[in-house]
C-alpha cells in the first residue's frame, strides 16, 4: 500500500465568492456553522438593519465551509441541500473542491479528527494576536489525497457508522421524552414554586489549562461540557489537567452530585444529570458545569427530574444569553428562578424512582452511543492513517447495493 500524497488544501479546493450586495428592505436567509461537529445551520432572516456587512456570500449545496472563529472546536461542514442559496458572512468561507481529485465529504472527515483539531488549536495559540483560522491557513494546510476510489470507500464506511449513531440518538431521545411525559402527568396538579429556597448552594469550577488529552489513570482531569447529558454522566468526556494547574477542592466531582451545564449549544444548555455512586478521584468541574446542592426539602434524584421537565428546560433555554449561536450561557440567578412542582418528600422519591426506571433504556442507549462515537473516532483515525485499508472488492459490493 503506497503512502498517500499530501497537498495544500488550496490546490484542490477553491474559495467560492458568489457575492450578494445587500439592499434596504430586502430579507435575506443566512447560515452559519456551529462547533463541536454540529455543522451548518439556518441563522434565520436578516436585513440591512440587522446585518452589519454590506455584502454576503451565497452558499451552494456541496460547498465545504468552516467557521473561522471556532475551527479548533470542529466547526466544519458540507453545505446541505436544505441550505443551498443561504447567505454567509466572511466568517464562514465557502469552498468548492476539485471533485476529480477531492471529495468534499472526505475533506470533512479529515477535519473531524481530534488530532487535526488539536494541531489547529496549537497553531492558533502559538500565534500572538491570532483570533481566527483564516482562508490562508486552510489553503496552506496539507491534507492527504488518496485516490477518488479510496476516498469514496472511506466516506461510505463512515456514513454507515454515522447513520447508526443518528438512529441510536433518535431512539434515546424518544425514550427520554416518554419518561419525562410520564413524570409531567404525575406532577400536573402541583403548584410550581421557585427553586431558590430549596437550594443550599450552586457552585462551579474554573477554565484551567489542559493537555487536550483524556486523563490516564492517576492523572487529574476536568470535565468537558459534553460530560453532562440529560440524565447521563459521562466521566470519559474529560481532559487531563496540566501539571501546574491548581484547582479548588470544592470543584472536585463527588459521587451523588447533581450537575447542570451552564454553557453549551442552545439546545443543550441546562442539561442535568446525577453523578453515579462511584467516580474517579481527581476529576473537577469546569467553569461551564455547575453543581446544585439541594436542601433537605428537595430529593437529589427528584431535582434532576424537575430540572428536566419541559417547563424547566424552556425556562433555561429562553433565559440563556449569548452573541454566538454556538455557545449560550445561563446564569445562576436564572437557574434559581426556575419554577418546579414540589410535592412532599415521599412523592418526590416515588416520581424520581419511576422516572429513573423508565429512563434505564435511554441510559443504556446513551452508553452505547458513547462507545459507538469512540469507535467512530478510532476507526476514522485508523482509516486516515492507513492503518486499515478497505479492499477494492468493496467497490463491487457498493455498486450492488446502490
Amino acid at each position: 500500500m503506497s503512502e498517500w500524497e499530501k497537498v495544500p488544501a488550496g490546490t484542490v479546493a477553491t474559495q467560492r465568492k458568489d457575492v450578494v450586495k445587500l439592499k434596504p428592505g430586502v430579507e435575506y436567509r443566512t447560515m452559519g456553522v456551529r462547533w463541536y461537529g454540529k455543522g451548518a445551520y439556518d441563522r434565520g432572516i436578516g436585513t440591512t438593519e440587522t446585518i452589519k456587512a454590506k455584502r454576503l456570500f451565497r452558499a451552494h449545496a456541496g460547498d465545504f465551509v468552516f467557521n473561522r472563529i471556532d475551527t479548533q472546536n470542529g466547526a466544519f461542514d458540507v453545505v446541505p441541500e436544505a441550505l443551498a442559496g443561504a447567505l454567509a458572512t466572511n466568517e464562514f468561507p465557502l469552498y468548492s473542491t476539485n471533485r476529480d481529485r477531492l471529495s468534499e465529504r472526505f475533506l470533512l472527515l479529515y477535519f473531524q479528527q481530534q488530532s487535526v483539531l488539536a494541531q489547529i488549536d496549537a497553531m492558533r495559540a502559538g500565534s500572538e494576536g491570532r483570533s481566527r483560522w483564516k482562508e490562508a491557513d486552510f489553503e496552506a494546510w496539507r491534507i492527504p489525497l488518496p485516490s477518488p476510489a479510496e476516498q469514496r470507500r472511506i466516506v461510505d464506511v463512515m456514513a454507515a457508522v454515522d447513520a447508526q449513531i443518528d438512529a441510536l440518538s433518535r431512539e434515546a431521545k424518544t425514550s427520554s421524552q416518554a419518561a419525562i411525559a410520564i413524570a409531567e402527568d404525575s406532577l400536573a396538579e402541583y403548584e410550581r414554586v421557585p427553586l431558590d429556597p430549596h437550594l443550599e448552594r450552586i457552585e462551579g469550577g474554573r477554565s484551567p489549562m489542559t493537555t487536550g488529552e483524556q486523563p490516564s489513570d492517576g492523572e487529574r482531569g476536568v470535565l468537558k461540557v459534553s460530560a453532562v447529558t440529560p440524565f447521563q454522566f459521562v466521566a470519559e468526556e474529560s481532559k487531563a489537567l496540566s501539571t501546574e494547574t491548581v484547582m479548588p477542592r470544592a470543584a472536585e466531582v463527588l459521587p451523588g452530585d447533581v450537575l447542570i451545564t451552564r454553557a453549551n449549544t442552545p439546545e443543550r444548555v441546562g442539561a442535568v444529570c446525577r453523578v453515579p455512586g462511584s467516580v474517579r478521584e481527581g476529576l473537577y468541574l469546569s467553569d461551564k458545569t455547575l453543581r446544585m446542592v439541594p436542601k433537605e426539602t428537595l430529593d437529589p434524584d427528584y431535582l434532576v427530574v424537575a430540572m428536566a421537565l419541559r417547563s424547566s428546560r424552556h425556562h433555561l433555554r429562553s433565559s440563556a444569553t449569548g452573541t454566538s449561536a454556538s455557545m449560550f450561557n445561563v446564569s445562576q440567578a436564572k437557574i434559581r428562578s426556575t419554577l418546579v412542582p414540589l410535592p412532599n418528600a415521599e412523592f418526590q422519591k416515588a416520581v424520581a424512582r419511576v422516572t429513573m426506571a423508565s429512563l434505564e433504556s435511554a441510559s443504556g442507549l446513551q452508553e452505547e452511543l458513547v462507545h459507538l462515537r469512540s469507535f467512530r473516532s478510532a476507526l476514522l483515525t485508523s482509516l486516515l492513517n492507513q492503518e486499515i485499508e478497505i479492499p477494492e472488492s468493496y467497490d463491487a459490493l457498493l455498486e450492488g447495493v446502490t
